[in-house]
């Protein structure tokens, strides 16, 4: 092999790290600088980079705006017959969080 030990071989490794954080550091100022210039060059805010904390992690996911309501009341279980109450409140179940508007209706227990 190289005939170094480990020792050594972790040695060289931290005194690379430490200058490679310096050599880090130095470009660090003109990376800012460079992104500061192109921020106000373009007019562009966080959220336009994704940096905004609400709506813009959001914008990645599906609308939930297609979400079905589910009232309050008893719905038949199509698959085995059983029949589930379902409150205002609480995790509905997946075969009926599931379905689509008709098909809650069809499955609604007066």
């Amino acid at each position: 092999m190289s005939g170094q030990s480990y020792d050594e071989l972790m040695a060289k490794i931290a005194e690379l790290q430490q200058q490679a954080e310096a050599v880090r550091r130095a470009e660090l100022e003109a990376v800012i600088s460079d992104v500061r210039a192109k921020i106000k060059k373009y007019n562009l805010s966080a959220s336009d980079v994704g940096l905004a904390g609400g709506a813009a992690r959001r914008s990645g996911r599906p609308a939930a705006a297609a979400k079905v309501k589910i009232a309050p009341g008893k719905y038949r279980n199509p698959a085995t017959g059983e029949i589930k109450e379902v409150g205002a409140a609480g995790r509905k179940p997946g075969w009926l969080a599931a379905m689509s508007a008709d098909e809650l209706a069809a499955a609604r227990v007066s």
